[in-house]
């Protein structure tokens, strides 16, 4: 079975039709897109898999990035603390450790960026005691813990028509694009601030993406006072005279934003959205504050659907 497995990983592209559409992020950090005859992983086939995680041990360069991003994720530089937020969440299952290590025991979880990433790397269900095993994520919400092939190599036809061959020992993540991503979720008014980090929402945007969604629920942003409290729309105009503008960074006080990946433009969600030509990237979603978020109260409700995208990960 194994001979067979690699013969079949090993064998010229054109020896099948294209089938699925695949998005691969290796160990050097580079992501390659494009359609791959690959029929199985395994045991497991591929039209069953969502997305794949690599355990095998971080390269030098992915070593250094870990030990870097590590420091800027405790640090206070906002945009450096994202970028290395979604830099650890994209290398994954290697941060495992090097991430378990670097917790304090100290109650002052909420809200930390630091403690909630572990979930992005390996979410409950999927943890076990061998953190050497790889992670593959199954339609149905399934995940299995597996070795993944040592030897063979995934060909991968990209849109310039180039064949591109990728060994298993260099890719570190191996998506599968689907028709239609759908997830239910909550975006907490303290947690998920535009001033503390987005809620990753696992979902991979892509050039052709259609991103719809619909919210409700009601957040406070400043205790008891009711002028500081929203929909997902936003304030309508300043919550006190002490401000003259019911807009912060272009986007209403209160309001749910999005963007695509960590350093992508911030865009309107609000109650009801309906977008494409999205930039490719992770979805995130918050609720938009300035520097003093402290007295935030309140969840917005999410539903959302992306078509033509790929599932990387639970909403975190």
């Amino acid at each position: 079975m194994l001979c067979r497995f690699v013969c079949a990983l090993l064998l010229p592209l054109a020896a099948w039709p294209a089938s699925h559409s695949v998005l691969v992020r290796t160990v050097d950090g580079n992501t390659v897109e494009g359609d791959t005859s690959l029929a199985s992983v395994g045991q497991t086939r591929l039209d069953r898999v969502l997305s794949i995680h690599s355990a095998t041990p971080a390269s030098d360069a992915e070593q250094g990035r870990i030990e870097a991003d590590m420091v800027a994720i405790q640090g206070k530089d906002r945009k450096a603390r994202d970028l290395a937020v979604e830099e650890l969440t994209a290398i994954g299952l290697p941060v495992m450790t090097p991430l378990l290590k670097t917790y304090k025991d100290t109650d002052q979880h909420e809200p930390r960026p630091l403690y909630r990433l572990f979930e992005r790397i390996i979410p409950s269900y999927a943890d076990g005691p061998d953190r050497t095993q790889s992670l593959i994520r199954l339609k149905g919400g399934e995940a299995v813990r597996v070795a993944l092939p040592t030897s063979g190599e995934v060909v991968v036809k990209t849109a310039d028509g180039k064949a591109v061959k990728l060994p298993w020992s260099n890719i570190r993540m191996l998506a599968v694009r689907q028709k239609l991503v759908t997830r239910s979720t909550t975006v907490h008014s303290l947690k998920h601030s535009t001033q503390i980090e987005y809620l990753d929402t696992g979902v991979w945007l892509t050039s052709t993406s259609k991103l719809d969604s619909s919210a409700r629920g009601f957040v406070r942003l400043s205790w008891d006072t009711d002028s500081w409290a929203s929909d997902p729309n936003g304030l309508t105009k300043p919550g006190s005279p002490a401000y003259k503008s019911h807009l912060f960074e272009g986007h209403p006080f209160g309001a749910l934003v999005g963007r695509s990946g960590a350093a992508g433009e911030v865009f309107a969600l609000g109650a009801k959205a309906s977008k494409t030509g999205v930039a490719a990237g992770r979805l995130g979603m918050a609720i938009n504050d300035n520097p003093h978020w402290q007295n935030n109260l309140g969840t917005f409700y999410v539903t959302l659907s992306a078509a033509d995208a790929y599932d990387l990960g639970d909403a975190q």
